[in-house]
């Protein structure tokens, strides 16, 4: 998956559940991805007011 795609759907399931947890964030990766990608992740998520959670 890409990571706009991962983005997407990231965002969508924190809408859902006002939150996505590190666990799901990564099921959605699939893959190792670069320091520049998770970056982008993570600021997107920010952006989005979607909280990132370790449970």
């Amino acid at each position: 998956m890409s990571v706009p795609d991962i983005i997407r759907r990231a965002i969508e399931i924190g809408e859902r559940n006002g939150k996505i947890t590190f666990d799901e964030l990564n099921q959605l990766c699939g893959r190792e991805l670069d320091p520049e990608d998770i970056e982008r992740i993570v600021d997107a998520l920010s952006e989005a007011g979607v909280w990132l959670e370790a449970e």
